[in-house]
């Protein structure tokens, strides 16, 4: 199963940088940034090269850092063409769950995203609240 990190700037890479610290090199990912001085369809068309690259029998999950920005309609725009699951609001707790997941080869692409939402909530935590919390109990 690939994935394919799409971001503004250079999230994509950085956020794969430190996962890598915490799990491990990982294989099958790309990270994909649109940077200041590039047009969306450069964009595009990296993304398309690296989907091209793939082919169509291989599981594709592509993670978008936010919901309607520039990398998440290059994404949905390939959508028609490729069978992407695609899943936005990408942080790093989500990517490490799925790169954790994704080493287990009975899990496919369907379970890894139901769970990345499913524990989506969970990945932003009110510290405030929080230790409140623990000094009240």
């Amino acid at each position: 199963m690939q994935f394919i990190m799409v971001s503004h700037g250079d999230l994509a890479k950085a956020m794969l940088g430190s996962a890598e610290m915490i799990v491990g090199k990982q294989e099958r990912v790309q990270a994909l940034g649109l940077e200041p001085t590039e047009d969306v369809s450069t964009l595009r068309a990296e993304v398309q090269a690296r989907l091209n690259e793939i082919g169509p029998d291989e599981g594709v999950i592509c993670f978008t850092d936010l919901f309607s920005g520039s990398p998440f309609n290059t994404v949905v725009s390939l959508m028609a063409d490729y069978d992407i699951r695609h899943i936005t609001g990408m942080n790093l707790p989500m990517m490490l769950e799925a790169f954790m997941m994704r080493s287990n080869p009975s899990n496919d692409r369907e379970a890894i995203c139901e769970k990345l939402i499913k524990e989506a909530p969970s990945t932003f935590i009110d510290v405030n609240k929080h230790l409140a919390k623990e000094t009240d109990d």
